[in-house]
């Protein structure tokens, strides 16, 4: 009986940290929806000053590399498109800090900070970016 107490407790136990990530694990994309929305930092793929939702990825904090971020609502024949160096757009629409973008991961060689509420086309040097910097 204490027997399958026991394993009842350790099946109870994985099953409650297979349930949720934590924020440290999550992905961030934002507020997942279509659209660039207040306090978050998007990345447009195909610069139109954001007119339309297509071909953006959100973020609400830093990321060391975006080599491994892919682009939300890019058609089929792109499945794997990571962002890095392939963004042209970016929207500062963080509500207290700037951003700054930087050619290489782990934030090297910084060349462009954005302030709040600024968007505009980039190089497609883009392989990561520090809000606060």
């Amino acid at each position: 009986m204490r027997v399958r107490h026991v394993i009842a407790a350790a099946m109870a136990g994985a099953a409650a940290m297979a349930v949720g990530a934590t924020p440290a694990q999550a992905v961030d994309r934002g507020d997942s929806k279509a659209a660039c929305n207040r306090g978050e930092i998007c990345f447009q793929w195909i610069n139109d000053n954001f007119s339309t939702s297509s071909y953006q990825r959100h973020f609400w904090y830093n990321d060391s590399n975006h080599g491994d971020d892919y682009w939300s609502n890019i058609p089929d024949l792109y499945p794997a498109f990571v962002i890095a160096n392939g963004a042209e757009g970016l929207w500062n629409r963080d509500t207290s800090c700037a951003v700054t973008l930087y050619d290489f991961a782990n934030y090297g060689t910084a060349y462009t900070t954005f302030p709040r509420d600024f968007r505009a086309g980039i190089s497609p040097r883009n392989n990561s970016h520090k809000r606060c910097a």
